[in-house]
């Protein structure tokens, strides 16, 4: 399997994640959520920071709800 795959199967990984898991309450710790994911190892070794992962996590959740709203409409 290629780099490419991988990151698509990821990408939806965490997307179905954030569909299932998600609230609109849990938005106030965002930003707390990320300080403490920016700090996991994983993260560290590709040097991942917290301004990239608030980018990643705010498109990622305004897909999700976008499409959570599309599917009540």
């Amino acid at each position: 399997m290629d780099e490419r795959r991988k990151g698509e199967i990821a990408l939806a990984l965490v997307k179905a994640q954030f569909r299932k898991e998600m609230a609109l309450r849990d938005i106030a710790n965002i930003k707390r959520n990320i300080g403490n994911s920016v700090k996991e190892p994983e993260m560290v070794a590709i040097h991942v920071t917290a301004e990239e992962l608030l980018e990643l996590s705010k498109s990622l959740l305004e897909e999700v709800f976008q499409k959570q709203m599309k599917a009540i409409s």
